[in-house]
């Protein structure tokens, strides 16, 4: 496989809709893609911990058909500014409103994956009145006995975590076989997949300034998720927007069990489970979460409950 890092590019089906947003409240101009009619009810996609807006790429064509789809790096990762600082999901929430204001978007769709998901569910019970609905894809705000794997409890360690960060520099293959974990089969992905994804993977790890910002945000989210969960079963009980949540069957990072817990306490959320597919199932099935996102406008909000998806 290539192993060249130059500049990540928007995904070429995409890269018409590629734009950036100056956001002076967040020190920060963000990449994003702003797809479908200008005039659709609004999606905001929001990726995960360490990942872009390329994550989407399968699902955003689909859901640009009916809706306006923003998906955006956010800051400190992909192709968004990388400022020093703290990076704290309060921060990110913050920029994204900040971004729906330069947008003129007073109410929107959170669609979020992994971290995305944590922020999404927090941004809705933050302020409820700008969350027209919430999808959970594989992460939640409710983890209350979320297990931290080895690999992961060293990255939490300070110059541990950087040393084993900074070997996936100097080993492209190293870096490419990170991602096992996050896919239910990652050599049985197609070969251009595969090429995409292991390209992908050595442009994130040689980008210093995204590597602060991973560790910033990894560290400070172990910290600040477990504090969240005093009262939250309480909160969620009372939160009035719609939410689906879609969780991959496979999924080795976030067991689905997770999923039926939220969908359990959440009384106001439906679980879809896509049978097969790993961790980021938006790019495993992106049909599956495509489907799910779009009938799930056409079904009734008070109806709690859990269906499978092919």
């Amino acid at each position: 496989m290539s192993t060249q890092t130059h500049a990540m590019a928007p995904w070429p089906a995409l890269e018409a809709h590629a734009r950036r947003v100056a956001l002076p409240g967040s020190a920060a101009s963000l990449f994003l893609y702003d797809a479908g009619p200008a005039e659709g009810s609004p999606l905001l996609l929001i990726h995960g911990l360490g990942n872009e807006a390329d994550t989407w790429r399968y699902v955003i064509p689909r859901l640009a058909e009916r809706f306006r789809v923003i998906a955006v790096d956010l800051p400190g990762f992909g192709r968004s500014d990388k400022p020093r600082r703290a990076y704290t999901v309060p921060f990110f929430c913050d920029a994204l409103f900040e971004l729906l204001d330069a947008l003129g978007i007073a109410r929107v769709g959170l669609v979020g994956h992994s971290l995305g998901a944590v922020i999404a569910h927090f941004a809705a019970l933050q302020r409820p009145d700008r969350a027209e609905q919430l999808v959970l894809v594989s992460g939640s705000l409710f983890a209350p006995s979320q297990k931290l794997d080895a690999a992961m409890l060293l990255f939490l360690i300070p110059g541990v975590g950087e040393s084993l960060y900074r070997r996936f520099q100097k080993d492209a293959n190293a870096a490419y076989r990170s991602l096992e974990p996050y896919y239910a089969h990652l050599d049985g992905l197609p070969e251009p997949e595969r090429e995409f994804l292991h390209q992908r993977v050595n442009q994130r790890v040689a980008d210093d300034a995204q590597r602060r910002a991973f560790f910033s945000t990894l560290r400070r989210l172990a910290l600040w998720l477990p504090a969240q969960q005093r009262g939250l079963r309480e909160r969620l009980a009372g939160l009035a927007v719609p939410t689906l949540v879609i969780w991959g069957e496979a999924d080795r990072i976030n067991p689905v069990a997770m999923g039926r817990a939220l969908a359990e306490a959440q009384p106001l959320a439906r679980l879809v489970v896509v049978p097969g597919a790993g961790h980021n199932v938006q790019e495993e099935a992106p049909d599956a979460v495509a489907e799910a996102i779009l009938t799930g406008q056409d079904a009734p909000p008070d109806q709690p409950g859990t269906r499978a998806a092919a």
